[in-house]
């Protein structure tokens, strides 16, 4: 029988954390979109689904799919001293924990979104680190020509604010995935979540220990 731990509560003081540090090559902008793009929400709601068809992703329908669904609208620090911000998917004490790590269309790299300037922040050596997860989540479902978005939980963030706070970090991962699957559904982009989380292999990009691997998917344009 599956057993919950203690549910999640505030702390009375803060646990500081050191926020993880991102290895960073390059910064690429991405462009601005508006909503023009977007089916209709009925008809998403009626027809999406898990697709196992991936083409190559244009970096305008990625940037399209991050803006809509994973930028920061509005930051601020609250009463306890925690950074927030306000996404499109809600988060434990709006302090949105889960970073996405993007295997760059039609290169050999990848890159962190960065939501609160809307960019991709280029990392610099990952291939030791990530080439292995590649082969493994291609042994799980072909991506042919997709593209895989990592969801990498900074879990630290949110124990910094509440105690027992594992299932809120998983429970902000699930909400983000399937918010981002609505999205891509509605931008005409096949998506599809595996069942991995990618670790070992992703809680390999910190030294620190920081970082831990909460979900994986396929991203790619309609054949």
């Amino acid at each position: 029988m599956w057993l919950l731990r203690t549910d999640p509560s505030p702390r009375d003081a803060l646990q500081r954390h050191q926020p993880a540090q991102w290895s960073v090559s390059e910064r690429r902008p991405l462009p601005i979109t508006d909503a023009s793009e977007l089916t209709q929400l009925s008809d998403v709601l009626e027809f999406r689904r898990s697709d196992r068809e991936f083409g190559d992703v244009a970096i305008t329908s990625l940037a399209a799919l991050l803006w809509h669904g994973a930028r920061t609208k509005a930051s601020s620090v609250s009463l306890t001293g925690v950074s927030i911000e306000h996404r499109l998917a809600p988060s434990a004490g709006a302090i949105h924990p889960i970073h996405l790590v993007i295997q760059l269309p039609k290169e050999n790299g990848w890159a962190r979104y960065n939501p609160q300037t809307h960019c991709l922040d280029v990392l610099a050596d990952t291939g030791q680190c990530l080439d292995p997860l590649i082969e493994h989540c291609d042994s799980v479902l072909s991506r042919q020509d997709g593209s895989l978005m990592l969801f990498v939980a900074e879990p630290g963030k949110t124990s910094e604010k509440y105690e027992n706070s594992e299932s809120l970090v998983w429970r902000d991962a699930g909400i983000l995935q399937g918010c981002l699957g609505l999205i891509a559904a509605s931008l005409a982009l096949n998506y599809c979540l595996l069942g991995i989380t990618g670790n070992p292999w992703v809680a390999s990009l910190s030294d620190q220990g920081e970082l831990q691997g909460v979900g994986m998917a396929i991203l790619g344009a309609r054949p």
